[in-house]
């Protein structure tokens, strides 16, 4: 490819990246009806549903050395590929499968997906970095951010009355998208030398760690572990706590409400924090983790209170509130250890730090799990917003460590 069409490849790939990123940064349709499908279609408890994510999650931290391997030997263009084949495939399994085993090995492949798909991250960092604008990295991830926010909107508006048609509805749909952007993936590369590093620069250098990148590790791994566990557990929770009023009909109905307002959440949280991004930064360690947090203990007090309409309002803007946190904080955090690494290391970085976020995830599911195993879902939010106490807590010294670095 000579550098005439190289740079007009780019520029398209930089325009259509967004929309991309968007319709796959998680299984559409699905994500909105995960807890309906799997409690009231498969027929799974709230500890076996805890279990799915701690184990798939395990699964994937014990397969990502390996997996890191694979993407150094052939390359981003070829993984993030096989990572959309590995999502609809997983998404073809859970809608299939009707025993835990079976969700299981969907669940996995799931995981498995994202560890080859996030390096379409690297992607989009090593052709802008051929143009030389690298530092528009930020702004074209986070409008594909909120091209999924606003997609998940409007799928949350959409699945419960989906669901209630026919519970599998949502996940055909689901399918539908995975395998229309599967095709569309396979005419997205990389066009650096980046791209198969071990092939085109030769052995691959022993990445040496700054004091300030383990913590990092630290404080996002745990802040997505709450994220993911603390959402499907508030979910579990406001479904549970609407079954006790309405027909299930209804309770999909109205948690599908509940959903659509997280996403309009969310949609505004990257809206914002887009715009106050450059300002913001270094703040973004102390800030987000007090927000979700408050998040949880907005979602406690819910519970705990009998008048009706306020005891769902509190609950559903918890819940909001995770999701509005979610998307900036993980922007802020691929975005600086993007910025603080060399080019040379930007597989092996955005491989740990997935690998953090999936330590993270089953570290806090098996707490939970075993939480669930013995007390009542109220009790796992409770050890989920103690964690996030020690959350704030990593994410202040994180915080000062930044500023004496910087």
């Amino acid at each position: 490819m000579d550098c005439q069409t190289k740079n007009s490849y780019i520029k398209r790939f930089s325009k259509w990246y967004p929309f991309l990123k968007g319709f796959t940064d998680d299984l559409l349709f699905f994500v909105a009806i995960d807890t309906l499908f799997f409690t009231m279609v498969k027929n799974l408890s709230l500890s076996e549903i805890s279990l799915l994510t701690a184990i798939s999650s395990f699964i994937a931290i014990i397969c990502r050395f390996l997996f890191l391997k694979i993407i150094l030997k052939l390359g981003n263009t070829f993984c993030v590929r096989l990572g959309m084949i590995l999502l609809l495939l997983s998404a073809i399994i859970m809608t299939t499968g009707h025993h835990f085993v079976t969700i299981l090995l969907g669940k996995t492949l799931y995981e498995f997906a994202f560890i080859f798909k996030d390096m379409e991250m690297v992607v989009l960092k090593n052709n802008l970095s051929v143009l030389g604008k690298e530092n528009q990295y930020a702004t074209i991830a986070n409008k594909g951010m909120i091209i999924y926010a606003f997609l998940t909107f409007i799928v949350a508006l959409s699945s419960g009355i989906l669901f209630n048609i026919n519970p599998y509805l949502p996940m055909i749909l689901c399918i539908l998208v995975c395998f229309i952007f599967t095709i569309f993936y396979f005419f997205m590369k990389d066009v650096s030398i980046y791209n198969k590093k071990n092939t085109l620069l030769g052995k691959q250098e022993k990445i040496k760690f700054s004091n300030i990148v383990w913590p990092v590790f630290l404080c996002y791994g745990l802040f997505f572990g709450l994220i993911t566990i603390g959402m499907q557990n508030s979910k579990l929770l406001i479904q549970y706590e609407l079954s006790d009023f309405y027909i299930s009909t209804t309770v999909s109905f109205y948690l599908s409400i509940v959903i659509a307002f997280s996403r309009i959440a969310r949609l505004f949280g990257m809206i914002l924090y887009g715009k106050i991004y450059t300002w913001m930064k270094e703040k973004s360690l102390f800030l987000f983790p007090c927000c979700l947090l408050f998040s949880f203990l907005l979602i406690i007090s819910g519970y705990c209170i009998s008048f009706l309409p306020l005891k769902f309002f509190l609950m559903a803007f918890g819940f909001c509130l995770i999701l509005s946190v979610r998307d900036p904080f993980r922007l802020y955090i691929q975005d600086m250890v993007l910025r603080i690494t060399s080019s040379e290391q930007h597989q092996t970085l955005i491989s740990y730090i997935e690998l953090a976020r999936k330590i993270g995830i089953s570290f806090c599911g098996f707490i939970i799990s075993v939480v669930l195993f013995h007390w009542e879902l109220i009790y796992a939010i409770v050890a989920i917003s103690l964690l996030a106490f020690s959350e704030i807590i990593i994410a202040i010294r994180l915080y000062r460590m930044v500023l004496c670095a910087s």
